[in-house]
């Protein structure tokens, strides 16, 4: 290994370091060397298969390179803001020609091979590589390598994607190479999903939060409650798939015997209304607007027997003149009741985390309440005859156009057959399957017909599962009856006055960092770029103000986290710009853009946030 490489790699990757020194001390098969081409340049030789493959050209490498970065030049628009990922070191020829060619373009390195990566090692400098720009490196020494590299990749940057293969690896390492590109491609649609569940709701989650308040500090909490409730008890979680249909008289058979709780979630819980089902509970989660519309029937009909379990980010208008008892269960994304709100004991409140369906965060949830089995029924996860829904749904369009089949994909079924799914249920079920593997002392079975493979839930059928295990009355009258533990009113009244303080500080924090960011525009545009980085000094100052600020933290931050984000990685690349006069404009129209959004949020929610103090006094005085 060069020298100049064993300082890099001890200074910047340390771990990596250690892992290349454990295999440098073991003998590499001979598979792997180094030959001379025939312009006496190097390119490496690996046997496999009783064939030699040649990761480079045997006569030119350079100029193999360089038609390799011409072609992607040709495929992709390569600028500042692209991220290029280099699968496939080799000798390093295509990422010493792309550098050279595009020296502002931030890059990543991967390798697959250990014995690879020491050849790049012996050979290519780091720091001759445009060294600022590289990003991250990693060689698959485990199996683990690959994914730890793709999520410190995801994490690091909001940047265009652009992967780099040298075209040889494919042959030479195939399995390795399709599992990369399989995780990478499944990664990147679920950065895209996150970034636009969280550009969807990032301001309703907390407006819910704030308006729901009242609700919280009204109803029990049923994670504080009724933790560890329910050993040796069996739960039904139903969902609205169109396998729901078949299960009617199941399910209704269970109910009347008492069998098993059911927990209905979403709409699932106007098809059991249809037939004549009541079940123990419906929990709802969902943080928009439309989300009334699934507990219509209910209020409508004024149905009082049915409790309902209700995430505090929620839609707020779902709950709403709701005629049954509420219960309530504090999410992760609700920042108001993290900072407002703790146990009469001290503790922190107990929370369950978000998830992109409200099937995953009940499933969360029934496995903290203690069910010993939990059954997964219309849990479809795929479309079923050109439906996606149960029965007695009359406020979503059902049928699936020919369209949204066209962008589906293939996956497996509880038999083993090919269904049509989308992307949003391969999300769903994978959250689904993370939290199975969390609770594997818990038994959880999939009765859906028809539906998606999940991983961790055994197939069978619901009747086979009533004639094995559903055998005895197992439902109590009085399930959520609970003391209703309420929260710490002093501490939530020494949070309450502790905000007004931090509301009072956050429109201060406006003022001056409006005032510098006219300052840096006024001393821009007369030239004094030696003043204007005394400027730059405070607007940072400002910012740190902002994160520290308990208001901005708790409320405006939250509302703004895709808008927050964009505005921290570009701060890198303002740095970066060379003409101090553009790097101004830059500056005034990232930050102006960003405190005119929060500036606007605050006018937004001060009637909401006085609205939520009322109730806040209202329980601190009861």
């Amino acid at each position: 290994m060069l020298e100049d490489n064993i300082i890099y790699l001890k200074k910047n990757y340390p771990n990596l370091y250690e892992e290349i020194e454990k295999t440098e001390a073991k003998n590499f098969q001979s598979n792997i060397s180094i030959e001379h081409t025939k312009n006496n340049q190097e390119t490496i030789k690996i046997k496999k298969d009783e064939r030699d493959f040649y990761l480079h050209s045997k006569y030119n490498p350079l100029r193999e390179a360089e038609a390799i970065i011409s072609k992607l030049e040709e495929k992709e628009s390569i600028d500042d803001n692209s991220h290029v990922v280099f699968y496939g070191l080799g000798l390093g020829y295509h990422i010493d020609i792309f550098t050279k060619r595009h020296p502002n373009t931030s890059f990543s390195l991967y390798e697959p091979s250990v014995e690879v990566f020491h050849k790049f090692l012996e050979k290519i400098n780091f720091r001759k590589l445009s060294s600022d720009k590289l990003e991250i490196i990693q060689c698959e020494f485990e199996p683990k390598s690959e994914d730890v590299f793709l999520r410190a990749l995801i994490n690091k940057t909001n940047k265009k994607f652009i992967i780099m293969d040298l075209p040889i690896y494919e042959n030479v390492f195939e399995e390795q190479y399709n599992k990369f590109f399989s995780k990478f491609k499944e990664l990147i649609k679920s950065k895209r999903e996150n970034m636009h569940i969280n550009y969807a709701y990032q301001k309703r989650w907390i407006v819910n939060s704030m308006k729901n308040l009242k609700e919280v500090l009204s109803t029990p909490n049923i994670v504080s409650e009724k933790t560890g409730a329910f050993k040796n008890k069996t739960a039904i979680l139903a969902a609205a798939g169109p396998s729901l249909n078949e299960e009617i008289e199941n399910l209704r058979y269970i109910k009347d015997n008492g069998l098993a709780y059911i927990f209905s979630v979403g709409s699932a819980i106007n098809t059991l209304i249809y037939n004549g089902i009541y079940p123990h509970a419906a929990c709802t989660i969902d943080p928009s607007v439309k989300n009334q519309m699934v507990h219509e029937i209910i209020k409508e009909k004024g149905i009082n027997e049915i409790p309902m379990i209700f995430g505090s980010s929620v839609g707020y208008e779902t709950l709403e003149n709701y005629p049954g008892n509420k219960y309530h269960m504090i999410t992760s994304q609700d920042a108001v009741s993290l900072y407002y709100l703790k146990n009469n004991d001290g503790s922190a409140v107990n929370i369950v985390h978000d998830a992109p369906t409200v099937a995953a965060i009940t499933l969360q949830l029934l496995f903290i309440l203690g069910f010993d089995k939990i059954i997964l029924v219309g849990q479809n996860l795929g479309y079923r005859d050109k439906r996606r829904y149960s029965a007695g749904i009359s406020y979503i369009n059902d049928e699936i156009s020919d369209k949204e089949l066209e962008s589906a994909v293939w996956a497996k079924d509880v038999y083993g057959n090919d269904i049509l799914t989308t992307d949003v249920f391969n999300l769903m079920r994978r959250q689904i399957e993370s939290y199975i593997k969390q609770y594997p002392s818990t038994s959880v079975i999939n009765s859906t017909k028809g539906g998606a493979k999940i991983e961790g839930a055994e197939f069978i059928e619901l009747e086979e599962i009533i004639k094995r295990y559903l055998n005895e009355k197992i439902v109590e009258k009085n399930w959520l009856e609970v003391k209703n533990i309420e929260y710490d009113k002093e501490y939530l009244k020494n949070q309450s006055a502790n905000m007004d303080k931090s509301h009072r500080s956050a429109l201060k924090i406006n003022k001056e960092y409006r005032e510098i960011l006219n300052k840096i525009e006024k001393t821009i545009n007369i030239r004094r770029y030696t003043q204007v980085q005394n400027l730059y000094v405070k607007l940072d100052k400002e910012l740190k103000r902002i994160e520290n600020n308990s208001f901005y933290k708790t409320f405006i931050l939250p509302m703004n986290r895709v808008q927050y984000k964009i505005l921290a990685d570009s701060i890198e690349s303002l740095n970066e710009e060379k003409d101090p006069y553009e790097q101004g404009k830059k500056v005034i129209k990232s930050f102006g853009n960003f405190i005119d959004i929060c500036t606007n949020d605050i006018k937004m929610i001060e009637p909401i946030y006085d609205e939520m103090k009322d109730s806040i006094n209202e329980f601190i005085l009861k």
